[in-house]
């Protein structure tokens, strides 16, 4: 055999061996990604409420308006406010709130976020204690993604896993899984809500798409127990340091 065709012998090894390398690392990739059968953005929200039954005279803010803490929301006439700020007692005083003479009780937020809906409007009657008014939380944005995970994927999720995530508009976003709720179903598979934070998740981000309610597509990363396990992260995080 001369050494010309020895070369090429060994050059088609090589080339096999890089094939069926390459081929074995994607296999072992795809195994340990799960998409999501559903995913949107939410919030931690909080309500406001008033102590006192009323009629809402004044609508300081709307659905969808940024507000910050201790703004104004909405201002309520109430006979009982009238009654108890004529005692000794007096109302106690407290950041959700600020009472003026007549009776006038104004709501106000407790901290900062944005409205996601107004339970009340001027002219409406109010009970005492329901809520008047619901606030996403600043900061609080969060991905809630369901998925069907078989029995011996359990042990493969973790907190801090890496998922990622895709919006409408196809803007890819990554993040990491916070809390996981896993739930059994019949057939030995699961129900497993996961909650997924990342920093590129900003109110209003990509033109308005990154707020409460947007449907995205989450695929989560499954801790890879197979004997490629080390060279997959090996090789994916060098992938990722080169933006590739």
């Amino acid at each position: 055999m001369t050494w010309a065709n020895r070369l090429r012998l060994f050059t088609g090894l090589i080339v096999v061996i890089a094939i069926v390398a390459a081929a074995t690392l994607v296999l072992s990739v795809r195994e340990t990604e799960v998409a999501s059968s559903s995913a949107s953005v939410k919030a931690i929200t909080y309500s406001v409420g008033s102590d006192f039954a009323g009629t809402v005279v004044e609508e300081k803010a709307k659905t969808g308006d940024t507000v910050k803490k201790g703004q104004p929301l909405m201002t309520i006439q109430s006979a009982a406010v009238e009654t108890a700020s004529a005692t000794k007692a007096g109302i106690p005083s407290s950041e959700a709130y600020s009472v003026a003479a007549g009776g006038m009780l104004t709501l106000n937020a407790t901290g900062p976020g944005v409205i996601e809906s107004m339970g009340a409007h001027v002219g409406g009657f109010v009970s005492a204690g329901s809520a008047l008014a619901t606030i996403d939380q600043a900061g609080s944005l969060y991905v809630l993604a369901k998925f069907r995970i078989d029995p011996y994927d359990f042990s493969r999720i973790h907190k801090g896993a890496r998922v990622d995530l895709v919006m409408p508009n196809q803007q890819q976003l990554s993040g990491i899984v916070s809390q996981i709720h896993v739930t059994t179903t019949t057939g030995g598979s699961a129900s497993a809500s996961i909650e997924v934070t990342s920093p590129h998740l900003v109110q209003g981000r990509d033109s308005g798409l990154v707020t409460p309610g947007t449907p995205v597509a989450a695929t989560l990363h499954l801790r890879d127990d197979g004997p490629l396990g080390g060279l997959r992260v090996m090789v994916v995080g060098l992938l990722q340091k080169l933006h590739l």
